[in-house]
């Protein structure tokens, strides 16, 4: 099952090492765009 209705956003959340993966599932935002998926990627890879 696709996390998200949009697949461009899928490829690129499949893409994301499985524990980012896990820490924006267990997360309550909502994500309309790539960049918003990304950047918010981005922070967490940071930690």
């Amino acid at each position: 099952m696709n996390r998200f209705d949009n697949p461009q956003l899928d490829s690129y959340f499949q893409s994301l090492p499985k524990m980012i993966q896990e820490s924006i599932k267990q997360t309550d935002v909502k994500f309309y765009t790539v960049e918003e998926l990304k950047a918010f990627a981005q922070k967490l890879m940071q930690k």
